[in-house]
């Protein structure tokens, strides 16, 4: 149709009828329509995979990034993981420190306690010692004033001087019976109780000696 027509051409063209023009016509019409038909069809095609490709192309590269994207992500949520389990094993760590030093407080305040209870009891110890050493000293003083005294006679200052056993024994034989009597129960009775020597003289404001000596008697006649 496009081609331009030759003189032989125009000649076959005038010797032809109208009818035989209309169908060559038509047969040329009909053969552009298939061949326009064709090159439509392959610029379709041509067209179609252009977007194919550039589709795929497109396609790819969202999902390069979003790979990209993801990795960042994961290597973000492990950072993040790691972190915190780096915080609980110092929390753990802190939490068994606390503990540590907790039993170390108790142990050592179990300790204080226990010395505190110590120390106590040597105050106590002590205490008894003094009182102890009191009454010997004022036993002492007391044999210091008796040897003091003035001798009677020769006979007398050769005699052995009373021991303090028979000194206290005397002094028992002065007191009355009764007051006597009361006075070595009591001694008697504490020192079953489980008193010490100290400690009954203490209670009853009696000379350690004299605690001492009715014991012995009483240890004596049993």
């Amino acid at each position: 149709m496009s081609e331009r027509l030759s003189s032989k051409d125009r000649e076959n063209l005038q010797k032809l009828t109208k009818d035989q023009i209309q169908e060559i016509i038509k047969d040329k019409m009909a053969d552009a329509n298939v061949e326009l038909e064709d090159k439509l069809s392959a610029t379709i095609d041509e067209a179609m995979e252009e977007i194919d490709r550039k589709t795929d192309k497109e396609t790819t590269d969202k999902i390069m990034e979003i790979s990209e994207y993801s990795d960042t992500v994961l290597e973000s949520v492990d950072k993040s993981h790691k972190e915190v389990t780096f915080m609980y094993s110092m929390l753990n760590e802190k939490q068994q420190d606390t503990l540590d030093m907790t039993k170390k407080l108790s142990e050592l305040e179990d300790t204080l306690v226990a010395l505190d209870a110590s120390i106590a009891k040597k105050l106590d110890l002590l205490r008894d010692r003094e009182i102890e050493i009191e009454e010997k000293k004022k036993e002492l003083d007391k044999a210091r004033a008796e040897a003091d005294k003035p001798f009677v006679s020769l006979t007398e200052s050769i005699e052995k001087p009373a021991s303090f056993t028979e000194a206290l024994a005397e002094k028992f034989a002065d007191e009355s019976p009764n007051v006597k009597q009361n006075g070595n129960m009591e001694i008697l009775t504490l020192h079953d109780e489980g008193l010490s020597e100290v400690e009954i003289a203490k209670k009853l404001g009696r000379g350690l000696g004299e605690v001492k000596f009715v014991l012995g008697l009483y240890q004596e006649g049993r």
